[in-house]
C-alpha cells in the first residue's frame, strides 16, 4: 500500500470538507449590527477609533467570508463565537482596526514615506519582537502575526488561498527587511517584553523548534499550515499559534502566558495573553 503525503492527505480531508461540511446561515447575519453594538458596551471596540459603519463595511467584505470559510471545517462554530475570537477585529490592548490599511487611515495621521517606514522597522526591532499585521490574509484569523526569531529575521507561517485544506511545508524566514517591504501598505504593530534577556530566549527556541534544530540558515523544520486548536501541537500550526507556542515553550516555567483553554489563538489577541507581570508594549506602528 503506497503512504499518502501529508500535504496531499490534508487537501483530501479539506475537500471532503468543503464537499459535507456545513455552510453558515443567513439567519447568524440578520442583527449583525447589535454584535457591533454590544462589543461596545463591552469596551471591546472604541467606536470613535472604529465607527459602526467602518466596522460593517469591514464585516461584510472582510470577516464574513472568512468566518464563512473557517465553518467550513467547524462547524459547530457561530458567527457571534469567530468575532469574539478574533476580538470583532480591533487589537485588544489599543482597540485600533486590524483591517485597516494606510491607504484607509484619517487624513490627519503622520505617515512616513515607506522607505522612512522600512529603515525604521528595521532599526527598530529585534530578536523576540512580535509582530501583528493588519489587513485582510487568507488565514482564518483576521490579520497575521510573526516573530523574530533573530535581529535580523522573520519568522513566520503565511498561510495561503487554500488554508482551510492545509499547505505543506509552510513555515518560512525571511530577512526583515523583505518581510516588511512585504507588508508595507499594512499597518505592522511591534509587541515586547521587557525582559530582553528573555525575549533573547525566546527566540532562539523559536528558531531551534520551528525552523532549524541548529540555528542554521538552512530550514531542516518542515511545519504544515492548518488552523487547529489543539494549541499544544507544532505541526501542523498557523501563524499566531506558533508566536504563542514560541513564548508558552520557550519562556521555560516563566508565569509569562496565561494557561487559556485549547482554542484558536488570533493574532489581535496575541498581547492578552501575557500574564501583567510579562505583558508586552507596543514598540510602534510601520
Amino acid at each position: 500500500m503506497k503512504k499518502i503525503k501529508i500535504g496531499t492527505l490534508i487537501s483530501l480531508v479539506g475537500a471532503l470538507v468543503l464537499l459535507t461540511g456545513v455552510s453558515a446561515s443567513a439567519d447568524e447575519f440578520t442583527n449583525v449590527g447589535s454584535l457591533y453594538d454590544k462589543a461596545v458596551s463591552e469596551n471591546i471596540i472604541d467606536p470613535n477609533l472604529y465607527p459602526k459603519a467602518n466596522w460593517e463595511k469591514d464585516e461584510l467584505s472582510a470577516m464574513r467570508p472568512s468566518y464563512e470559510q473557517y465553518k467550513e471545517y467547524d462547524s459547530s462554530i457561530n458567527y457571534e463565537s469567530w468575532l469574539k475570537t478574533n476580538n470583532y477585529g480591533v487589537m485588544s490592548d489599543t482597540k485600533l482596526p486590524i483591517l485597516q490599511t494606510k491607504e484607509e487611515a484619517p487624513s490627519n495621521s503622520m505617515l512616513r514615506s515607506s522607505q522612512d517606514n522600512i529603515n525604521a522597522f528595521c532599526r527598530d526591532t529585534r530578536a523576540g519582537d512580535i509582530l501583528i499585521v493588519g489587513g485582510n490574509f487568507p488565514t482564518g484569523v483576521i490579520g497575521h502575526a510573526a516573530i523574530l526569531n533573530a535581529d535580523g529575521y522573520v519568522l513566520e507561517m503565511p498561510g495561503g488561498p487554500n488554508w482551510f485544506w492545509g499547505i505543506s511545508d509552510n513555515n518560512r524566514q525571511l530577512p526583515k527587511r523583505q518581510w516588511i517591504t512585504n507588508h508595507i501598505k499594512e499597518w505592522t504593530s511591534v509587541y515586547r517584553i521587557r525582559n530582553t534577556g528573555l525575549a533573547r530566549q525566546v527566540a532562539r527556541y523559536a528558531d531551534t523548534h520551528f525552523y532549524n534544530t541548529y540555528g542554521g540558515a538552512t530550514k531542516n523544520i518542515h511545519i504544515n499550515y492548518l488552523v487547529r486548536s489543539n494549541l499544544k501541537v507544532t505541526n501542523p500550526n498557523y501563524c499566531s499559534k506558533l508566536v504563542w507556542q514560541a513564548y508558552y515553550f520557550g519562556s521555560g516555567n516563566l508565569p509569562v502566558m496565561y494557561g487559556i483553554s485549547d482554542s484558536v489563538v488570533a493574532p489581535t489577541g496575541l498581547p492578552a495573553l501575557f500574564t501583567p507581570a510579562y505583558a508586552p508594549y507596543q514598540v510602534g506602528r510601520y
